[in-house]
Order: structure tokens, then sequence, then C-alpha cells
């Protein structure tokens, strides 16, 4: 089943293939996507008609588009590489999505940054032609619009992208080390997202799609030693040697075996990507280039480096596995950075055998699983089966109601658009509102404006709310007190099961609340 984030870039991309291509009335998260998956999904949707299939089509391409552009990055190391140099890339990024590692298959979703990854990569590829100056006019057409995609679309990499790619061409300025190179690749970053602010101011004051803010803030210091234990597990989940907990031998998902297997060539990348790290360390010291001859392996140093920190010591406010998409960098990176190395010659035996027993487990393991297991394989809490309810909205006759983020677009897109079920939160502060005023508000976060106008209640006389019996753990949930507290004693309770019930009101009882259609007031 997919979440609610994906049923919204459905629904945009939908409404891309019928004209909308800026977006107009969208409202999105600060990475929207917009040139990278949501582009995607228009393009296949108007091959493949089922949404679906779309889902899952797309995270495949990005994903085989991932592991072509490493193979090529991985070539371009050390002169007259052997084709032994794409065996850690095989191991550790074509492979593992096979396993079924919790956390990597969890970023295999769309629209989860796999998609900015390919772009990065390719803009890595560009960046490192332009520093060395062989790439001429056309690497940089391609580091501009690469990174123009990047700032537009989804910031996520600019932090292991071009802000890396900026620092080693300052830094080839500084030395003398190919300066001219330098300063065109940092000219073309900087230039780049210039024009990216404009063309997005542009899109705003034509009404497009409008980003929001989401800040982050470093982890409590009573926290971080927590933190950085699961940003540990989680790196090692993401290469496939996460064997704590695990079973010896069992299904794919549940197996050690694998695991341990890639330990080994694991090591071996771990130790070269710090030993690479130490030596440019030194060499700063002696006043000597950072960049040395190959600048992309130090735009991918620097990448995972800065990404790994950000990801271990900030509060992005996501829990569980979800956190894990900010370490797809250092997945990606580390593998390439070695096999740029030219030593994968002397270890090609430990590789080829990972490659080999990684199948092998994956093989001998595989099972069918039913239906009901992959609703929420994974156990994020995004991925709900909302049939259920679908079936009692239909069997009630009601199509327009109010709801939590996480069953809102779901069951909407579930119900092929028949139900029509808008995210909103309470207004916990009380002293910014009026006494007797209705505290339940707009939750404008990736959703579209038209949705929240009045309009959109007529011709449905019976409103309703799908919440919580209990008070819920998180403002993420909306519960059946905080909803009587503000419209009174609904009209109607229709259960859905234990934790869940509808709360059905008259359309003239729900007008009143205006924090409900106050759209302007939530930019």
């Amino acid at each position: 089943m997919p979440d609610s984030d994906q049923a919204n870039a459905l629904f945009e991309a939908q409404d891309m293939v019928r004209g909308n291509i800026l977006l107009k009335g969208w409202v999105n998260s600060p990475d929207n996507f917009w040139l990278i998956d949501l582009l995607g999904m228009a393009v296949l949707l108007t091959v493949i008609p089922a949404p679906v299939t779309v889902l899952h089509v797309l995270p495949a391409l990005w994903w085989g588009g991932i592991v072509a552009v490493a193979c090529c990055l991985a070539k371009g190391g050390t002169r007259s590489q052997s084709w032994l140099c794409l065996l850690p890339v095989m191991a550790f990024i074509a492979v593992v999505p096979l396993y079924e590692q919790a956390a990597l298959a969890f970023i295999t979703y769309t629209p989860y940054h796999i998609g900015t990854m390919f772009v990065a990569l390719l803009g890595i590829m560009a960046a490192g032609r332009v520093l060395d100056g062989t790439g001429g006019k056309g690497a940089q057409s391609c580091l501009f619009g690469l990174a123009g995609i990047i700032f537009i679309s989804d910031p996520f990499a600019v932090c292991c992208f071009v802000m890396p790619a900026c620092l080693v061409s300052l830094w080839r300025v500084w030395t003398g080390s190919n300066p001219a190179g330098g300063v065109r690749c940092f000219v073309l970053l900087v230039l780049a997202g210039v024009v990216a602010m404009a063309i997005k101011a542009g899109i705003r004051m034509e009404g497009g799609f409008h980003s929001l803010h989401a800040l982050a803030h470093f982890q409590p210091l009573p926290d971080l030693p927590q933190h950085l234990l699961f940003s540990l597990m989680s790196v090692l989940d993401l290469f496939g040697v996460n064997f704590w907990g695990r079973t010896i031998a069992g299904h794919a998902n549940h197996n050690a075996l694998t695991d341990m297997v890639r330990l080994l060539p694991f090591a071996f990348i771990t130790v070269y990507v710090w030993r690479y790290a130490r030596t440019r360390l030194g060499e700063i010291r002696q006043s000597r280039s950072f960049s040395g001859d190959d600048p992309v392996s130090d735009i991918l140093v620097l990448g995972l480096i800065m990404d790994a920190v950000a990801a271990s010591t900030l509060n992005f406010y996501i829990p569980g596995e979800d956190i894990i998409r900010y370490f797809l960098p250092v997945l990606l990176f580390m593998p390439i950075v070695y096999a740029r190395s030219g030593k994968v010659k002397g270890t090609s035996g430990v590789f080829l055998g990972a490659i080999v027993c990684s199948l092998l487990a994956c093989l001998l393991t595989w099972y069918p699983r039913p239906d009901q297991e992959d609703i929420d394989p994974y156990q994020v809490g995004h991925q709900l089966d909302v049939r259920p309810l679908v079936a009692i909205l239909r069997q009630q006759h009601l199509t327009q109601g109010y709801t939590d983020y996480w069953h809102g677009l779901l069951t909407t897109f579930v119900s092929g658009g028949a139900v029509r079920l808008r995210a909103i939160t309470v207004n916990t502060d009380v002293s910014s509102l009026p006494p007797g005023t209705c505290a339940l508000e707009v939750r404008p976060w990736l959703s579209q404006r038209d949705w929240y106008l009045p309009r959109s209640l007529q011709g449905s006389e019976r409103i309703f709310f799908l919440a919580y019996l209990q008070s819920p753990q998180n403002d993420e949930h909306l519960s059946q007190a905080s909803v009587i507290k503000n419209l009174g004693t609904p009209d109607q309770v229709v259960p859905v099961d234990e934790e869940l019930s509808l709360l059905v009101y008259n359309r003239q009882r729900v007008l009143p609340c205006n924090a409900l259609f106050e759209w302007e007031k939530k930019k």
C-alpha cells in the first residue's frame, strides 16, 4: 500500500498530465520533487495508466540509473581500470535492494530522494569534468542544469553534492591546482542557485506550487547518544551488514547470513574512505592541494561526511526507520570512492564472494509474502490499510470529511477520488484564539488549496470526521474528544475499528469553524 506522501505525489503527477505543469494551487514540502519524481511520474502515467504500478516502476528505474552512473564513476577513477572496479558497486548498490533490508527497502519508495541521488551522481560526474578541464561546454551545461534541478526540486542534495563541489572548487582556486576549473565550477553552481531561486519566485507569482519550510534543529544533548547509536545501526542496515538481533537463517528480510558475508568488504571500504580523508587532511597541513588528481572522489568523501554528520546530529522530527533516507549518500558514495581507488583488484575475490553468497542467500530464503503482510512491511506507521474504511464510507454514503494527515490523502486515493478526506490539526495555542473559537484548522502540508474552500463541501449535507477514540500520542492524530470539544455532540457516530470512529455532522454545523477554510492564514 502507498502512504499519503505517495498519494499526494500521484495526485500532483496526474494534475501535471492534465496540463497543470506549474501545479497551481498545490502546497508542498521543502523537497517538492517537481522536476524529479513528479515529472517522472507524469511521464510514466502517459504510458502506464495504473498509478500504483507507477509507484513501483519509477524507483526501480531510478535505482537502475543510479547503478549505471555509479559504474561510470567507478570506471572513471585510476587509469586503465579493470572491470573488477565494478564489484563494490554491484555488491553494495545493485544487489542490496534485492535482499529487502528494512531500511534499504524503505528508501526505495518514491518520492524518497532516490531520483534526487540519481541527479546528484550525474551532477558529481559533470562537476569532475569541469574541475579537471576535460568536459567542455557540454559538461558545464549539464552541471548548471543538474544543480538547478536540485535547487528547485530537492534541497537534500545541496548538502551532499552542491556544497562539497563548491568547497573542492574553492580549494582548487586557493591552492592554485587548476584554478580556472575551480572558478568555473563554483560560478556555475552559484549561478544555478540564483536562477533556481528566480524560477521558484516566478512560479509563485504565477500561482504555481508553494513550498513550505521545515526547519531542522540539533538533537537535544540527552537524546544524542541514543540517536547516534540508531544512526550507526541505520548505516549498517543500509549496507546490508546489520545482523544484530536477526536469526542466523530465515526469510530473506530476516536473515543474518548475507549480512555477515558483506561485513568484510564493508570493512575494506570503510577503512579506505577513512584513510582517504586522513591523507587529504595531512596534505592540507602541509599546504598541498586537497583536491589532488581526483576531484570526484574528494566531492564524494566530503559529501558522505557532511551528510553523515548532519543526519547524526540534527533532529528532523522523523521517527523510526524514516531517518534512513538521510544516510542514502553514505551508501552510494562509499563504494564508488573505493571502486575509484584502484585497490579493488587485490580484494576482488572477497567482493565477488559477497555478491554470489548474497544472491544465493536471497534465492534460498525467498518466499512470497501474503497480501496482508505487505501493508506496512517495515513498520514505519505510514502504510495503512484503509480499504475497510473506504467500504464503510461507501456504505454510509459519506464523501466529504476531515482527519489526520496519514489517513487523509491515502483514503482519497484508495477510494478513487470518490471520498475527499482532508488533513487537519488542532490549534493547541489557546491564548492565540478568542474565547469560543473553533480550534480545528487546516493542515496545509502536501495538499491542494481548493480542497479546503467552503464551496468544496457543496452537495454534501453530511460531513464526517475520522478520529481516534483515545487521545493521540502526538499532534499528527485527530482525537474524538478534540472534535466534540469544538463542534459539539455529533449527529451520528459510526465505529470503524477498535481505534477509530466517524463523527458525522450536518454541513451547517461545520461551516462556522472558520479555521477549516482560512487557508491564507496558513501560508
